[in-house]
């Protein structure tokens, strides 16, 4: 295990959530099913989760620590006493701290807050009421648009510092008209200066299909082609902001082109450093590799707080290609798979039939991103 290169950790500070999204992992669409509780992380155990990563990170300048839930702001007076420690603690450490919430709890002592530890701050908000209410509701089945809606007016107004750090988090559900979504987005006097990151509902473990209509491929594929005529010099007018970070991300993936090297050992693009690059740590003091992960699934659980990580469960994870060995072998995509284990949690043990069953997205991925590259270079696109 590498230590001294921590960069961040992510604190899920409760399972309370005063929303039910209909999308939601813990909504009881999933296997190995998660659901809402009322379990929320001790201070004892925010201490402790501070401590692991502080002292596995001084090889990095900057700390990032992010509030997760449920609904982390539910849970706002601990999350000041754990500040409070840190500043006591580790003063001479450069920390960042982020703060993932719905958006409904915004009050004028959050907000100076806020804006006195320079949080960034991710508000999840699915466009336009009539579709943002479709999915993102109380628990007595009301929507939550207006609430928020007026909260982010209200910051905009009284904390443009704490504006400033706003990004929004979209998920388009299936059946969701994305050209709406986009309109109402660009067009915003409140919104279109701000980053939108625009996700798709997780299909992994889902006990449904997850099926996207033409309608969205349609649009989706409308605004991607606008981005890249943008990026030619072609096209002068506004591209969406829902897809402001295509051209970053087929950037990457070039860059990754002259970085392959195969070795005698080797495994699939995929995995990340499980532990090492962006570990959540749940309401018990559990370790996994990302909040994207099921924290039911015993397969997913790389350590504790108390007594560090499991090497085994760590190594698993990071050769995960090892389940689908052979047919990973004769691969042409073995170096831009981006399976991790989340594509693959058989609950107890890593699914090898998940696995491929989720390869070819990952293989149409790869072509899309192929494809982009080539009609960018043949039309003049320098590469940085």
């Amino acid at each position: 295990m590498l230590l001294g290169i921590f960069t961040q950790i992510t604190l899920q500070v409760c399972q309370v959530c005063n929303l039910r999204c209909k999308y939601c992992a813990y909504a009881g669409n999933y296997e190995h099913q998660r659901i809402h509780s009322n379990k929320n992380m001790s201070l004892d155990v925010m201490k402790k989760s501070v401590d692991f990563v502080m002292n596995r990170s001084h090889d990095v300048e900057e700390i990032t620590i992010g509030f997760y839930g449920g609904e982390p702001l539910l849970e706002i007076e601990n999350i000041k006493l754990c500040i409070a420690y840190i500043r006591e603690a580790y003063s001479s450490r450069a920390v960042r701290y982020t703060v993932t919430t719905n958006g409904t709890l915004f009050n004028d002592d959050i907000l100076n807050f806020l804006r006195l530890n320079k949080f960034s701050v991710n508000i999840s908000f699915d466009g336009p009421q009539e579709l943002h209410d479709l999915n993102r509701v109380f628990s007595d089945g009301s929507g939550s648009y207006e609430k928020i809606m007026s909260n982010v007016r209200y910051i905009k107004e009284k904390y443009p510092d704490v504006f400033e750090n706003v990004s929004f988090l979209t998920v388009v559900a299936p059946g969701v008209d994305l050209a709406c979504i986009n309109e109402f987005f660009n067009a915003s006097d409140v919104l279109s200066n701000n980053m939108v990151n625009q996700n798709l509902v997780n299909a992994f473990s889902s006990k449904k299909d997850i099926v996207y209509d033409d309608l969205y491929v349609i649009t989706r594929n409308y605004q991607y082609m606008k981005v890249l005529l943008s990026a030619l010099g072609w096209y002068k007018n506004k591209t969406s902001i829902l897809f402001k970070r295509s051209i970053t991300d087929v950037e990457v993936f070039y860059k990754s082109l002259s970085q392959i090297k195969m070795g005698e050992k080797s495994h699939p693009s995929g995995p990340c450093l499980p532990g090492a690059m962006r570990p959540i740590v749940t309401v018990d003091g559990d370790i996994y590799p990302c909040e994207r992960v099921n924290e039911n699934a015993s397969v997913m659980k790389i350590g504790n707080v108390d007594t560090g990580f499991d090497l085994d469960r760590v190594k698993a994870i990071l050769n995960v290609g090892k389940i689908t060995e052979e047919e990973c072998k004769v691969c042409w995509n073995f170096f831009h798979c981006n399976l991790c284990a989340a594509a693959c949690d058989g609950g107890e043990s890593l699914s090898r039939d998940m696995r491929l069953k989720n390869c070819d997205l990952s293989k149409r991925n790869a072509i899309e991103t192929f494809r982009t590259i080539c009609l960018l270079e043949e039309n003049g696109y320098k590469f940085v």
